[in-house]
């Protein structure tokens, strides 16, 4: 201890406890220039008062002191600048975060390329290839799918064969597997290139001119299709896929693998071999994808591939997936600016690199876009090939895009890498639980900005068995039930429009008007209103001459053969190609299978429905019956069995506008003019009411059809245009079926998939077959044959909500061809014209576990049915409370019975509809093979995903129209994230991926229940205008709906959003309520909606959709709905809640109808 005081007084220039005092008296907190500077000051007044007292700004101390302070900031500044570099959360630089990134085992992602299938649409060689008649195709374009050559498959696959590598022809592939529910085979072309079988081409897309390379296709060890390695000399490689749906389809065919950008190359030479060595790529803009090594020999040819692996946990130069015996591996991290580094290992797990090496590698464009099938239609590109004669020949292939591609993406930001990388570090680079399926894929791409994963099938089924999927996504399902309701609604649904010129109008003329006629609730209101036309009287049989496979020639017979259609003046003239015939038996027998057979025999029917498909001249061939080539001049789609008598015909129902109506549609809507339109069955053809003929009623009557007497009316509209002055609302008539299942059974129905099955060449259907053992209600006896409904729609509600016991049905349609095998299908299950009471259904309102108000069946021993309520004499015996039920066209209202002042009062607490309950039936829904699963996998996790580019080009779609833009394909979603997906998933599970789709809210661009005005009531003391309320209103809705606020099968509370507008717009803003623009709706529908599990809600609203009104009021509710004045007396479809957000409230109701969809699970 002496020694150290000692030493301190006379060696050390200051003793220690006085510095330690120092420190204890400085200001560490002290950064900026101001702030040193009078530390430093203070500092030196406080401990040398005498040394240093001249603090004048001349002085010279005070310039040092100035100095000192600068110098501290500079290094304070620095030290802080540095810190901050340390921490991911705070870096700045792109280093930094790159390297902070790679410290948590996270390689930030690079720019990723475009990538999809090109369809060949035609192909050409340059070889002599015959087809099997003989013919020689040299230098002849054959074209896919070529409905004008009854050859192309067979020509299109020999000139394909020709290209091929020998023994790979059609059906011997090089590889082969299912991908995503596809058949896929690869194919290797015998090519004569020298270099890399790449074809270059470029295409515009989004603005920009951009590079592309086809690419060889293989899917070797992977569940998607990606790019073989690169290899000089080698052959190209094309795929072919079939989904079973037929060549028309966008999933059968060859394609090509095609990608965004250039391929290049470097070599270089490690000379000095060392441990963790590290090659560096110094070329920007290199995709996250595509990256090759090879190790040359002395000669500079390719010798050896090197592996790559990933740069993450468990997986890397060190300690990876790999065998032990392939020690060539090496991985890529990223670096500023898409650059890379080649990293190899330190020689105990894998070799260390000597000698030369060539890196392959594909620079792609740094941007996020889309590639839409516009964008590359008639890409052509020459393969160069040796035919078997070793002669050089050419194979010219077209090709073009199908699907949209939204893959593309950008480098990943800094603002990404920081988020993503502590995530990715979470989930240790392996997806297990339900979380990690909800975050892992967002690191997939930086494409992908929202992700939702539902487990739709748990673990713990047996491999050994096929895996049931109970809500029939997947798998087939065959359910009897014995408690089927069977009913029709007849409803007068509304859309509205504007205009700003003529191709606005032609394009809402075609696809929201004309399209609506191949709805099969068109077809079936035409079925009911205008009813047969009979043929009995004519005592007419059918003389059939020849028959074949569903088909059967001949003519109709009274005395002689008898002319149709416009040659004949009964009501034969309505028999024309496409209409439907009945027949009856000539006797007591039945019809089965195209013959007559005893009566009671299994299966047999008591009548055959067929539909004419070609007529020679006027049917009778002149009176002369069969022609001269010995076939009858009537061909029917049936057989028919000889002496069926002819009974009633239904005539053919037009679904198509002729160009000179569109054009007087066009000048009537330009004019502002209301009108109507109607279907003439005899001509076949439809045509205008003008507003002087039209009827104001909306009971559906042909009596008055085609009156010119300016009166009103004409009641046979099928479409009404009326107008504000500004907005077209176009009223029209629809006629649903509906089935339902009261508790037995639920129903899986998706519009969009199309189910084919390949061993009989057919669509397979879903359906509901009503049982046999139903007896006919007029007599009860069995019907004695099963009767066929086909699943047409779901039913979703105007919130939304999709009820699965219940789904649309329509008459079976065999062949697709848009005329139905059978018309009256419900007449023989229901028979609503005898004892007619007796022949509704009913259903009760009650709340549903989310207090929103739905239906349910309720038996009809419930209610007293009558036609008129003059039928009812009270008091009687009624009991209070008893129900009434008077279906009159003209009354059609349930009442209810309150003995307390003898009087019925109306109720909406109920519904009826014409139809009948407890039927027995069989539910058959049919799954189609691209959902197929493995049954080796017990977890099935559906993922959907929005990528960012679809989002981006929706949104503008949204704001400026156009066409709108279609979401990427699950096919496709697997091809751009499997790669990195599949890896990472756990061993028994099975991802299925899946677009998202936008539910649009409000807007002309929204489904027509979902169109709303904002009714909004301004502050008079403000001084802002209408015009900028209109504006702050929906930039507030817009904000409301911002993507980060909603997510997948999330629901809408209006409440919720007027509050927020409230917020924004206060105090210009008294009041705000929302009114439904069809009419059909209640005031307060809009005020619940739910998602479903694949919707996302947005925002169609534009200023249009506000309207500034000066107070609250029932005619200001009623402009565009029905108002709901108590909730006693209340509209059919009634919901309790608030309708009106601000400090006046009322009560209003929501429509109610009701759907059907699969379940989506339990789990994620």
């Amino acid at each position: 201890m002496a020694t150290t005081d000692r030493q301190n007084r006379l060696l050390v220039a200051e003793d220690w406890r006085k510095i330690y005092t120092a420190f204890q008296q400085a200001d560490f907190k002290s950064y900026d220039f101001e702030t040193i500077r009078r530390t430093m000051v203070a500092y030196l007044r406080e401990n040398y008062p005498d040394d240093f007292n001249d603090y004048i700004e001349s002085s010279e101390y005070v310039a040092l002191l100035d100095l000192i302070a600068y110098l501290a900031q500079s290094l304070s500044f620095r030290v802080d600048l540095n810190a901050r570099e340390n921490f991911l959360e705070t870096a700045e630089r792109r280093n930094s975060v790159l390297r902070l990134a790679r410290l948590i085992n996270y390689n930030a992602k690079r720019n990723t390329p475009a990538t999809g299938l090109l369809k060949f649409v035609s192909v050409a060689t340059t070889e002599n290839v015959t087809d099997s008649s003989g013919t020689n195709l040299s230098n002849t374009t054959v074209v896919w799918n070529d409905g004008t050559n009854a050859n192309y498959r067979e020509q299109f696959i020999n000139i394909l064969n020709a290209a091929n590598s020998s023994g790979q022809t059609f059906g011997k592939p090089a590889e082969s597997d299912t991908i995503g529910g596809i058949q896929t085979e690869i194919y290797n072309s015998s090519s004569n290139n020298t270099d890399l079988p790449i074809f270059t081409f470029r295409r515009t897309v989004s603005g920009v001119d951009r590079t592309f390379e086809i690419v060889p296709a293989t899917i070797q060890d992977s569940e998607s299709i990606y790019e073989r390695t690169p290899l000089p000399g080698g052959g190209f490689s094309y795929v072919y896929r079939t989904d079973g749906a037929g060549d028309t389809s966008n999933n059968t065919g060859f394609f090509a693998l095609f990608k965004q950008g250039s391929m290049s190359n470097s070599e270089f030479n490690i000379a000095n071999p060392s441990t963790n060595f590290v090659q560096a790529l110094n070329v920007n803009n290199i995709n996250n994808s595509d990256v090759w090594l090879y190790e040359l020999d002395d000669f500079g040819q390719i010798e050896n591939l090197w592996d790559k692996v990933p740069t993450t946990v468990g997986n890397n130069a060190i300690y990876n997936s790999l065998g032990t015996d392939r020690r060539n591996i090496y991985n890529v991290v990223t670096k500023n600016n898409d650059a890379i580094d080649l990293v190899f290992g330190d020689g105990n797990f894998s070799n260390i690199p000597s000698g030369a090496f060539r890196a392959y590698y594909r620079q792609s464009d740094n941007a996020t876009y889309s590639v839409q099938p516009a964008d590359m239609t008639g890409i052509t590109f020459a393969l160069g090939y040796t035919d078997k004669n070793g002669a050089p020949q050419t194979l010219t292939v077209s090709a073009s895009l199908q699907q949209s591609i939204y893959n593309a993406a950008a480098t990943e930001s800094s603002d990404s890498i920081k988020q993503k990388a502590p995530q990715a570090y979470y989930s240790q680079n392996r997806m297990i639980t339900a979380e990690d399926y909800n975050v892992v894929p967002l690191s997939a791409s930086q494409e992908i900005i929202k992700v939702r994963s539902v487990n739709r099938t748990a673990s713990g089924i047996s491999r050994a068995k096929e895996i049931i999927d109970p809500t029939g996504a997947y798998s087939n399902v065959s359910v009897f039930a014995e408690d089927g309701v069977l009913y029709r609604e007849e409803t007068e649904p509304a859309f509205t429009f504007t205009f700003n010129n003529n191709n606005e109008i032609l394009s809402t003329i075609n696809n929201s008007v004309e399209s609506k006629l191949k709805e099969a609730t068109a077809r079936q209101f035409f079925y009911l209103k205008y009813g047969t036309k009979d043929l009995s009287s004519l005592s007419a049989s059918w003389v059939s001459t020849t028959t074949g496979t569903n088909t059967n020639t001949g003519y109709f017979n009274a005395g002689g053969p008898l002319a149709v259609g416009g040659f004949s003046t009964s009501n034969l003239k309505y028999a024309k190609v496409g209409s439907l015939v009945k027949f009856t038996s000539p006797d007591t027998r039945e019809f089965l299978n195209g013959k007559l057979v005893t009566a009671g025999t299994d299966n047999a029917q008591d009548r055959a429905w067929v539909k004419i498909s070609a007529v020679v001249g006027d049917g009778s061939n002149s009176g002369e019956g069969n022609l001269e080539s010995g076939l009858g001049p009537i061909t029917l789609n049936d057989i028919i069995p000889a002496n069926a008598v002819l009974n009633a015909v239904f005539p053919v129902f037009t679904t198509t506008f002729t160009t000179a109506l569109k054009d007087d549609l066009i000048d009537r809507i330009n004019a502002y003019e209301e009108f109507g339109l109607r279907f003439n069955e005899e001509t076949g053809e439809w045509s205008v009411i003008t507003s002087a003929n039209l009827s104001a009623s909306s009971v559906f009557s042909i009596t008055n059809a085609g009156d010119t007497t300016a009166t009103n009316l004409d009641q046979s509209w099928f479409f009404k245009f009326t107008n504000d002055g500004n907005t077209y609302t176009v009223t029209y008539r629809s006629l649903a079926y509906l089935f339902e299942s009261e508790g037995q059974n639920k129903f899986h129905y998706d519009k969009t998939e199309k189910v084919y099955d390949y061993t009989t060449g057919t669509s397979v259907k879903d359906r509901i077959k009503v049982l046999k053992n139903n007896t006919v209600p007029s007599t009860g006896l069995g019907i004695g044959y099963p009767i066929n409904w086909q699943i047409v729609d779901t039913v979703e509600e105007s919130d939304g909500y999709q009820d699965n016991r219940k789904v649309q049905v329509g008459f079976f349609d065999g062949d697709d061809d848009g005329v139905v095998d059978n018309p009256e299908i419900f007449d023989i299950i229901v028979d609503p014209e005898t004892s007619p009471a007796t022949k509704f259904v009913f259903f009760e309102k009650y709340l549903s576990y989310n207090n929103i108000e739905r239906f349910r069946p309720y038996a009809s021993t419930n209610f007293v049915v009558t036609q008129n309520e003059t039928d009812i004499t009270l008091p009687g015996s009624y009991a209070d409370g008893q129900l009434f039920y008077f279906y009159d066209s003209a009354e059609n209202v349930i009442k209810k019975y309150d003995s307390s002042t003898i009087t019925l009062s109306t109720t909406t607490d109920y519904r009826a509809r014409r139809g009948r309950s407890n039927i027995n039936f069989q539910y058959k829904h049919h799954a189609g093979q691209d959902t197929r699963i493995d049954p080796s996998v017990s977890n099935i996790v559906d993922i959907y995903m929005l990528e960012r580019s679809y989002d981006s080009r929706f949104r503008t779609w949204l704001k400026d129209g156009g066409t709108k833009p279609s979401a990427s394909t699950s096919d496709q979603l697997r091809i751009s994230y499997s790669g990195f997906l599949n890896p990472l998933k756990g061993l028994s599970d099975q991802i299925v991926y899946h677009p998202v789709k936008y539910k649009i809210l409000f807007g002309s661009k929204a489904d027509s229940e979902f169109q709303a005005t904002f009714k909004v009531v301004k502050n008079t003391a403000t001084n802002v205008t209408n015009a900028v309320i209109q504006t702050r209103v929906i930039q507030a809705i817009n904000e409301f709906f911002a993507l980060d606020n909603f997510d997948f099968g999330d629901t809408f509370y209006f409440t919720e959003l007027a509050a927020y507008v409230h917020q924004q717009l206060a105090p210009d803003l008294l009041s705000v309520v929302i009114v439904p623009n069809q009419s059909g709706q209640s005031f307060g529908s809009l005020f619940q909606v739910s998602g479903a599990d694949d919707e996302i809600f947005i925002s169609g609203a534009t200023v249009d959709d506000v309207s500034i009104i000066d107070a609250i009021s029932a005619n200001q509710l009623a402009a565009s709905g029905t108002v709901v004045t108590s909730t006693t007396d209340t509209t059919s479809s009634t919901r309790s809640t608030s309708a009106v957000s601000s400090v006046t409230s009322s009560s209003a109701g929501s429509g109610s109808s009701s759907s059907s969809s699969g379940s989506s699970g339990s789990g994620y």
